[in-house]
C-alpha cells in the first residue's frame, strides 16, 4: 500500500526505516538553503520568486509566535505563558488577536498558533473560522451579519496553515471545520484534501477486477457452443 501525505510549500519529508513509513512534513530552514554554495554560487533559479514568497511566509509565522502581541494578549486572558495557558485563556488570546487582524495575518496566527498548542489545533481553527465572519465593528455584540458569509480563499488559507503546522491532526482540524462552518463544506474539503487526502496515512488499494485469473470470463466472440446445442 502507498503512503499519501501533504507537503506544504518549504516543508521537506523523512522516512523513518523502523516504522517503514514517512513522517510528518517539516519546515526545512530556506535561509540554509540559500546560502548553500549548491545555489548562491550559481544563477538566480526559476523558482526564486517561490521561495522568497515561503520566505516571508515562515518569517511572519515565526514573527508572530514570537512577538509580543500574542504573549500579551495570553496575559491579559490570565495566564502565564502560552505554554500554560488554559484551552480558554489561550482560545480568548486568540479571538482578541483575530477580530483586529487581516485575512492574511488571521492565517499566519493560526499557523503560530497550532505549532504552539498543537493540542487546540482544531480548536483554533474554529475560532478562525468563526471570528473571520465577524467584522470589527460588531466585536461588541459578536453577531454575525447575514451577508458576511467567510469567503472560499480564507478558509482555504486558514485550514491549509494549520494543517502544514500540524500534518498528523489534519483529519481532526477537517472534520471540526466543517463542523463549525458546513456552508463552506466543500471550500474546506477541497482545502484539505489538496493536492492529498487528509491524514498522513497509508492508502488503500483500489482492485477494480478480480487478480484471480479463473474468474476471469472470456470475451472473445470465438466462443465455444453451449452444452444446450
Amino acid at each position: 500500500m502507498g503512503q499519501s501525505v501533504f507537503v506544504g510549500a518549504g516543508q521537506q519529508l523523512t522516512f523513518d526505516p523502523i516504522a517503514n513509513r514517512l513522517e510528518d512534513p517539516v519546515d526545512v530552514d530556506l535561509n540554509k538553503v540559500l546560502t548553500s554554495p549548491l545555489i548562491k554560487d550559481f544563477r538566480r533559479l526559476p523558482s526564486a520568486h517561490l521561495i522568497d514568497q515561503t520566505l516571508q511566509n515562515q518569517r511572519r509565522s515565526v514573527g508572530v509566535s514570537g512577538n509580543d502581541a500574542l504573549m500579551r494578549a495570553v496575559t491579559v486572558a490570565g495566564a502565564n505563558s502560552v505554554q500554560t495557558a488554559t484551552p480558554d485563556q489561550f482560545l480568548r488570546a486568540l479571538d482578541s488577536l483575530f477580530v483586529r487582524s487581516t485575512p492574511s495575518q488571521v492565517c499566519d496566527y493560526v499557523s503560530a498558533a497550532v505549532r504552539a498548542r498543537p493540542d487546540l489545533a482544531p480548536q483554533i481553527v474554529v475560532a478562525a473560522l468563526t471570528v473571520s465572519r465577524i467584522s470589527r465593528t460588531d466585536v461588541k455584540d459578536f453577531k454575525q451579519p447575514a451577508s458576511k458569509e467567510l469567503s472560499c480563499e480564507a478558509a482555504d488559507c486558514i485550514i491549509r496553515a494549520a494543517i502544514a503546522a500540524h500534518p498528523s491532526a489534519a483529519r481532526e482540524i477537517a472534520d471540526a471545520a466543517i463542523a463549525a462552518a458546513p456552508l463552506l463544506r466543500d471550500c474546506l474539503v477541497a482545502a484539505a484534501s489538496r493536492p492529498c487526502p487528509v491524514a498522513n496515512a497509508f492508502v488503500e488499494p483500489r482492485i477494480i477486477n478480480t487478480i484471480n485469473p479463473s474468474n476471469e470470463v472470456p470475451v472473445s466472440p470465438e466462443q465455444p457452443p453451449s452444452s444446450g446445442l
